[in-house]
């Protein structure tokens, strides 16, 4: 095992501090993509607007979030972080205080589906990119803590928002929600940086060597890790968000009272916390290989014990673990890019596999939907769900192991 380096080990290594904000940027900019279900009713009792229509926004959003993605993740590539964090705050502020100024369904398209997007984009990737940048022994546990911002924001925003909107009214609501981001992304572009060319890192005998800029983006893609990683991801989001978007209707067919059944998604986020921080841990000691496929086939035994889950504390239980499953896996991954190909171009890899990602993520719901309405029962689509979960894990033990970053 190696020996870890002093300024990684130590708690007044500036790199904690970057991962702390980076965990602030994911609880803003998460807790507002999942909050906006909350405003579907009053936006609806307002201007008669059916639900498909209101949803239509955050498809566009989650269209243009992945494409932007990949520039962002460029962007931190080849100026730093800080710009490209400000972007975020100024956009998601901006979009927040322009919703409550709504008349039309062309500002609800154009203020969240787009200006909400491009905030948004310049949130995980950049994040991601940034964490692994500052730490090689740890790398793990830091890329896991700043995953867990994400977990933390869908638990406080929704219901923050709830109270907001029963307090002060959805308009007062979203300009609340706005000064909420500009005040709190003003620390984080002031403490995120990148880390200094002095850092360096543990080579494979224990020694201290130079850090290795690593592949571009053009190498990287040539590469058989490339694909295995990104095509693990794309079958495990197939899955996740199948499950995610299906599981408080699959628990309603069951018998489940609907209240009931609608805090499972919100199980399934508050212990997807406890996976990201265990697995980054982990990670730092086993491999993170190893962890993120056990992360895999925990999941797959997960979703077959969803066939036999028929009362309320067999589909709760269902919830902790795939929250843990999920949350493994997820607080893993955003360390594989920095791990697999260097620095060089860690944010423009993981924004194109966000790209690719976005595929599984609309696949997933749609087919669960769409087996569903042929055969009247979810079995089938946890089948499907199964299948995919194996398909990830099957191209994650294609990942060969690297030296030396070149």
């Amino acid at each position: 095992m190696r020996n870890l380096t002093p300024d990684e080990s130590s708690i007044g290594y500036y790199g904690w501090i970057v991962v702390w904000m980076c965990f602030m940027a994911g609880f803003i900019g998460f807790g507002f993509v999942y909050s906006y279900g909350v405003f579907f009713k009053p936006l609806s009792s307002e201007f008669g607007w059916n639900r498909s229509v209101i949803a239509g926004a955050f498809s566009i959003y989650a269209i243009l979030h992945n494409l932007l993605a990949f520039f962002a993740g460029r962007a931190v590539d080849k100026i730093g972080p800080r710009p490209v964090f400000a972007v975020a705050g100024i956009s998601l502020g901006l979009s927040m205080v322009v919703m409550s100024r709504l008349t039309s369904i062309w500002g609800l398209y154009l203020f969240f589906g787009v200006l909400f997007s491009i905030g948004l984009a310049c949130i995980y990737s950049p994040v991601m990119a940034t964490v692994s940048r500052w730490f090689y022994v740890k790398r793990g546990l830091a890329a896991g803590l700043a995953a867990m911002g994400i977990s933390a924001g869908t638990l406080v925003f929704s219901p923050l928002s709830a109270w907001l909107i029963a307090h002060f009214g959805w308009r007062q609501s979203y300009v609340i929600l706005g000064v909420i981001a500009w005040i709190v992304f003003i620390p984080i572009v002031i403490f995120v940086r990148e880390p200094p060319l002095s850092i360096t890192n543990p080579s494979a005998d224990g020694s201290m060597s130079e850090r290795h800029d690593g592949f571009s983006f053009r190498e990287a893609v040539k590469t058989q890790n490339f694909w295995a990683f990104a095509l693990s991801l794309t079958f495990l989001d197939i899955a996740l968000f199948a499950i995610m978007m299906h599981i408080v209707m699959l628990a309603s067919d069951r018998g489940i009272s609907i209240i009931a059944a609608g805090s499972l998604v919100g199980i399934i986020g508050g212990f997807s916390l406890f996976g990201k921080l265990g697995a980054g841990y982990m990670s730092d000691k086993l491999g993170r290989k190893k962890i993120y496929i056990c992360a895999g086939i925990f999941q797959l035994l997960v979703l077959v014990w969803l066939f036999f889950a028929v009362k309320a504390w067999m589909l709760c239980l269902f919830a902790v673990l795939f929250g843990l499953a999920y949350g493994s896996w997820s607080g893993v991954m955003g360390a594989f890019p920095a791990d697999y190909f260097g620095y060089k171009a860690t944010g423009e890899i993981l924004g194109f596999i966000v790209i690719l990602c976005g595929i599984g993520v609309a696949i997933g719901p749609f087919l669960g939907g769409l087996i569903y309405d042929v055969t009247g029962s979810y079995d089938n689509m946890i089948v499907m769900c199964v299948a995919a979960t194996g398909c990830g894990i099957v191209f994650a033990s294609f990942l060969k192991p690297v030296a030396l970053i070149k």
